[in-house]
């Protein structure tokens, strides 16, 4: 949480989304993974699908600008996604 606003980041795919409330944040992501993978299907780039968040990007979406070490909670939250035939 950051002000007023939450981030979801989808560490696979390199995806986020914000929102105002955790469900908002965690819904945005959904629906930008979705049309993510959709995009690269449907362009034939399935090889491209993953591409995982460098870690050094990863350590600045939970801590933010960090000069001492903090331990900080994460939770992970498991995102199910299923192709429609």
């Amino acid at each position: 949480k950051e002000g007023n606003q939450y981030a979801s980041l989808c560490l696979e795919l390199d995806v986020a989304s914000c929102g105002k409330t955790k469900e908002g944040a965690f819904d945005g992501l959904k629906a930008a993974v979705e049309t993510y993978i959709t995009y690269l299907v449907e362009e034939g780039r399935e090889s491209e699908i993953s591409r995982p968040v460098p870690q050094e990007a990863i350590r600045e979406f939970l801590l933010g600008q960090v000069e001492e070490r903090k331990f900080t909670t994460v939770y992970a939250m498991p995102l199910e996604f299923s192709y429609a035939s």
